[in-house]
């Protein structure tokens, strides 16, 4: 049962590299030990010794040297303390038997045989060390086969384990064989390190929205987990499984556009770490809210009634405020929004025309408006006059000639309506410093407005309509960007695009 337990807990050769030497103080002498070329597979056995009384110093100069006809290749102090006096390639002599000698290691414990005090922890704990980095070394198996007492030594005249040709008892009845082994066993068989990969983002993946963020964790349990955009940390989750934001993800437009460095951190609750990195696109259109049947500055009699849209992502509905206050809201497209003027007073009044994206991005339009509905109140219809009494009919006369008819006037021709042809700002651009804002227009227009967000940031009244934008004040980001033409008798055209605001170069 030992022998298929030890066989059981040879790690691959992949664990041997994880298995390191504890300190050791290298000290050689010449003289009670065989020089050899044994390679770490030639070794098959390590044997356990006990000094039988003796300090540290003193075992170590007695073994070393040729002061005994005896050696060992490693002697360890009761404080753990680790001396090697025989390289591992050359034999030592310390079995009392040539066959275990060649194909064994010795390994002397400062500590007497038969002293109840026994060993110290820290000699077990150093010499399992010791023992678990030879047995990965030379793919030993961790068993009492192959890892044994003096005791267990052969005789080599009987060949009956007696403790070699003098027949040694050590390392003796008060040796603890089972705290031994559990410790060699865990020193070879180290626990994998703790490593973290992501599951839900690949490499190289283009990123719209709200996306899942997920991680999984493998090794020694994760205190928390990190989740790093371009070395900011963003949100660290301490409950598995590990995800960003909990249930509701990672909201990818509140980076900007382009190419992003995501990180995830394990942190082990030792404090160790592990990362893992992946290099993704993010790409979010604007979004922005339009509007039909809204102007600014229109007069308003009645009821209005404004259609909306929305571009660049969806939305749950549109509302109307007016001075900021909620009139009415509609959920479903094709988005209709009415507005009864009448109770509200005359004069300018500010509509909003505003919109939420499940990202939690807002858009709005924000246009003044002038109310005028006091000079247009119906008039009451006059009271009818009592009929006359009717009198006699008169002899009807002769019927005159008839007078030829005029010819009827040739019609008024219409007014040309006013139009905004092109303008220098294209949809979509990105914009910074100063930049000059033109625009063609066909009709009688005789002023143009240039506006950025509702506001009109300048006015032409000369022909060509130019006005030199400084964008260096407005907020870096998306922006309205209007050109409105207006007549003499108040008709206007717009057109209307969405520009980018680059941060000012410093």
């Amino acid at each position: 049962m030992l022998a298929l337990l030890g066989a059981a807990m040879l790690a691959p050769a992949a664990h041997a590299a994880s298995v390191k030497r504890p300190p050791v103080t290298w000290i050689r002498g010449d003289g009670s030990y065989t020089k050899a070329s044994r390679k770490p597979s030639r070794i098959k056995q390590i044997v356990i010794h006990a000094t039988d009384g003796g300090s540290f110093g003193g075992n170590v100069w007695w073994l070393s040297g040729g002061h005994s006809h005896a050696s060992a290749h490693y002697v360890i102090a009761r404080d753990g303390e680790i001396v090697q006096l025989v390289h591992l390639s050359d034999i030592a002599w310390h079995a009392g038997n040539w066959k275990t000698n060649v194909k064994s290691i010795g390994i002397e414990h400062v500590g007497d045989t038969y002293d109840p005090a026994g060993f110290t922890i820290e000699q077990y704990r150093q010499s399992a060390k010791l023992v678990a980095w030879l047995a990965r070394r030379s793919n030993i198996p961790i068993d009492r086969k192959h890892i044994i007492g003096h005791y267990q030594v052969p005789d080599p005249k009987t060949g009956v384990p007696s403790g070699g040709r003098s027949h040694h008892t050590d390392p003796g009845p008060y040796w603890n064989w089972k705290l031994y082994m559990r410790l060699i066993r865990r020193y070879a068989s180290p626990p994998p390190p703790l490593r973290v990969h992501t599951t839900t983002l690949d490499p190289g993946r283009l990123l719209t929205g709200i996306v899942p963020w997920h991680a999984v964790t493998s090794g020694p349990k994760a205190a928390h987990v990190d989740f790093l955009v371009d070395g900011e940390l963003l949100w660290t989750d301490h409950r598995a499984p590990f995800s960003f934001g909990g249930a509701r993800g990672w909201n990818t437009t509140q980076i900007p556009n382009g190419r992003h460095v995501l990180a995830v951190r394990a942190v082990s609750r030792t404090g160790k770490s592990s990362f893992s990195r992946l290099v993704v696109r993010v790409r979010n259109h604007s979004f922005v809210v339009t509007t039909a049947g809204l102007r600014s500055w229109q007069r308003v009699r009645g009821r209005l009634t404004v259609h909306a849209n929305v571009f660049g992502a969806r939305t749950a509905g549109i509302g109307l405020y007016i001075d900021g206050r909620i009139i009415t809201r509609d959920r479903k497209p094709p988005f209709r929004l009415t507005w009864n003027s009448h109770k509200v007073g005359d004069g300018r009044h500010f509509l909003t025309v505003a919109a939420e994206s499940p990202d939690g991005r807002v858009a709005k339009r924000r246009v003044p408006v002038v109310v005028s509905n006091r000079h247009h109140v119906a008039k009451p219809k006059a009271t009818p006059k009592p009929r006359p009494k009717a009198k006699p009919k008169p002899r009807p006369k002769p019927r005159p000639k008839p007078k030829p008819k005029p010819k009827p006037k040739p019609p008024a021709p219409k007014p040309i309506t006013p139009e905004v042809t092109t303008q220098s700002l294209g949809d979509g651009q990105t914009v910074q410093g100063v930049v000059a804002w033109q625009t063609t227009t066909t009709g009688p227009v005789v002023r143009v407005d240039f506006v950025v967000d509702g506001t009109v940031r300048g006015t032409a009244t000369t022909v060509p309509w130019t006005y030199t934008w400084d964008t260096a004040p407005e907020t870096p980001g998306t922006h309205i960007a209007t050109v409105r033409a207006m007549t003499v008798d108040g008709r206007v055209a717009e057109a209307t695009v969405t520009v980018t605001v680059a941060a000012p170069t410093p």
